[in-house]
């Protein structure tokens, strides 16, 4: 990255920024925030004028269906009054025909339901009007539960009055009406409220015996659902004529507001604009050459190690492989601009161990055949569960495993025989040695790249740390394999001083960068604290190492799970035979069941390994995203 100063004439700000700084990959930094002295720079302190018809044309927009996100990149020459007056014609004439549409809708619906009501009803071959309209007593039409109608007799017993007449009935209860004197009407209504009688209003509109009714409205709703039709061939008449130019209309808007929102991070005085950024040094020949053509702007390039009171933002560059870890990484964080990235690192050992700890070569298949279709619907997860999937399918036939299927070849490692279990959490902890020791060698590395020589050489995860790691585990190796080198030699200046070093990190650290009045007042405070965090490193390292036995455990669980799916299928042919189950069936079930709870649990504990035992001995994730102002889009 390098940082950019570009100074014009104060009343070519937004041509300059619209065309030199919109879509040309650069990230605004606040010029306060640029300059040590501020002293005759003044902020932009306008409120936005374009905001009202920015969100004019976006209404308009919106109306048609069209989604602002699948608008291309094209001309954005539109005036602002030709903007405005166009959006304003094309939403009213949008506007009339989706309120139109709304209409016919809400008739539609309104017909539908009616029908629906007047079904329970059709061979009552009474005209509406007349059940409905008597003056001196009332109906109600309506729905009532089964086991409210089984009680309905004994409810109504005491109004000789009310009655209850039932015309069908479905799953869920029974259809019909009751009526009732005006005089009692209240005393009826309250005691079907308590018998949960759900009560149905006929529409004024239906007039007619029902069957009358619901042959009319069918016949008025093919006519809505040809007016719908034509409408919205009306729609796309008008959007095939016009789209065009609202996406000309939409880009306009939207160059201006966002050539004007720029004022917040710029500053001017008098007779300049000052205006401050972050661009990727390989496109910092092309904006230069651009700029040629502006005599009057100027444009100045600062290193990052010149302008260290800003923080420059971070753009991830990686290939197809690691490019759909970056999501996982950035749940912890993103790389501060002078930090390793650890995408690669972090993609190659989580599908390492993905493929260690699931190992099947079928389910593996069918994790990739699922991550790709995910990737199809667009999930950042189908393209790792896609390389998960076929890590998982390279260890299975190392494995000898196919669905649980145990095959017999020359290069096969069974993790589940007796003599190989052991082995395998051996090996998962070996592995987990050599991935703390290479993420130990990224911390040194970032010391070197952020030039912090106390991270470097002393730092827990740093030279002394590191040599005390490797010395103690080559000397409990020796010791295990009967030839100890663990001499008072060795122990002194393998294990001892490093620790020794790493305890005295933050004095030896000032020393070296000469600085004064780094030492702590409370000297039997710094002793105590640094002895308990001394103790909790060397926990933290055994702990850490042991953890990765998980490793080989799961490993051992995959092919324990799958011995079981096995034999309950055994079981269920035997035991179920007169019931003609399949062994294939409970075969099916039991691998999908495996697939789906032990590939998240695998996923989830490499991911914590990933965060807890890699990431927190070198990365601190403290960086901020580039984040250019791209408005349209190629």
């Amino acid at each position: 990255m390098k940082l950019i100063n570009v100074i014009g004439p104060i009343d070519d700000f937004d041509r300059v920024v619209m065309n030199y700084i919109i879509d040309r990959n650069v990230h605004l930094e606040d010029m306060f925030s640029v300059f040590s002295n501020t002293q005759g720079l003044y902020p932009y302190t306008q409120s936005n004028p374009y905001s009202q018809l920015m969100k004019q044309v976006k209404e308009t927009v919106d109306l048609t269906g069209i989604n602002v996100s699948d608008i291309p990149g094209g001309d954005y020459s539109m005036p602002e009054d030709e903007i405005a007056s166009y959006a304003e014609t094309l939403k009213n004439m949008v506007e009339a025909i989706s309120n139109k549409r709304k209409e016919v809708l809400s008739e539609l619906e309104e017909n539908t339901r009616l029908i629906n009501q007047l079904k329970h009803i059709e061979d009552v071959d009474i005209p509406l009007k007349d059940i409905f309209g008597f003056h001196h007593i009332k109906v109600r039409f309506g729905k009532l539960p089964r086991e409210s109608y089984r009680k309905l007799s004994e409810f109504l017993s005491e109004y000789y009055a009310a009655f209850f007449f039932k015309f069908g009935e479905d799953k869920d209860g029974v259809y019909g009406l009751y009526c009732a004197p005006i005089v009692v009407r209240e005393k009826i209504d309250t005691l079907f409220s308590s018998l949960y009688f759900e009560r149905m209003r006929i529409s004024e509109k239906a007039s007619g015996t029902p069957a009358e009714v619901i042959r009319n409205l069918s016949d008025e709703n093919i006519e809505l659902t040809k007016t719908l039709a034509g409408l919205s061939k009306d729609m796309e008449i008008v959007l095939g004529r016009e789209r065009e130019k609202l996406y000309r209309a939409y880009r306009s808007a939207y160059y201006l507001f966002e050539a004007f929102d720029v004022r917040k991070y710029a500053a001017h005085t008098k007779e300049s604009f000052y205006i401050a950024g972050w661009v990727p040094e390989s496109d910092t020949e092309s904006l230069a050459k651009a700029l040629e053509k502006e005599p009057n702007v100027t444009l100045l390039f600062k290193e990052p190690d010149i302008v260290k009171h800003i923080k420059p933002p971070t753009k991830l560059y990686n290939n197809w492989f690691a490019r759909p870890f970056e999501k996982f990484v950035g749940m912890y964080g993103l790389p501060s601009y002078n930090e390793f990235d650890p995408t690669m690192f972090f993609a190659l050992t989580y599908s390492l161990m993905f493929g260690m700890m699931y190992g099947d070569a079928g389910q593996g298949l069918v994790l990739a055949l699922i991550g790709y279709l995910m990737q199809k619907k667009g999930s950042f997860l189908g393209p790792i569960l896609k390389i998960c999937g076929f890590s998982a399918a390279v260890f299975g036939l190392f494995f000898g495993s196919i669905f649980g299927f145990e095959l017999h070849y020359g290069f096969m490692y069974k993790p589940m025989e007796p003599e190989n279990m052991m082995t395998t959490l051996i090996l998962a902890v070996v592995l987990g040695t050599v991935i703390i020791g290479v993420s130990m060698f990224f911390n040194i590395a970032n010391g070197i790249k952020q030039k912090d020589i106390g991270k470097i050489l002393f730092d827990s995860n740093g030279v002394a740390g590191f040599v005390f790691y490797w010395a103690t585990i080559i000397g409990v190796f020796s010791v295990v394999r009967g030839s100890s080198i663990m001499r008072l030699w060795y122990i002194i200046t393998f294990v001892v001083l490093p620790l020794v070093l790493v305890f005295l990190k933050e004095p030896l650290s000032h020393l070296l960068k000469r600085r004064q009045n780094w030492a702590s007042k409370n000297k039997g405070e710094f002793l105590l604290e640094g002895f308990f965090e001394l103790f909790e490193l060397i926990l933290s390292y055994i702990t850490n190492t042991i953890s990765f036995i998980r490793v080989g455990a799961f490993a051992l669980n995959h092919a324990g799970m799958m011995m079981v799916v096995y034999s309950l299928a055994d079981v269920s042919q035997t035991s179920l035979a007169n019931l003609s189950v399949p062994k294939v069936i409970v075969l099916v079930l039991g691998n999908l069941l495996v697939l789906g709870l032990e590939g998240l649990l695998v996923a989830i504990q490499i991911l914590r390994l990933e965060f807890y035992e890699m990431f927190s001995r070198y990365f601190d994730g403290t960086g901020k995203p580039f984040t250019p102002r791209i408005v349209n889009q190629k």
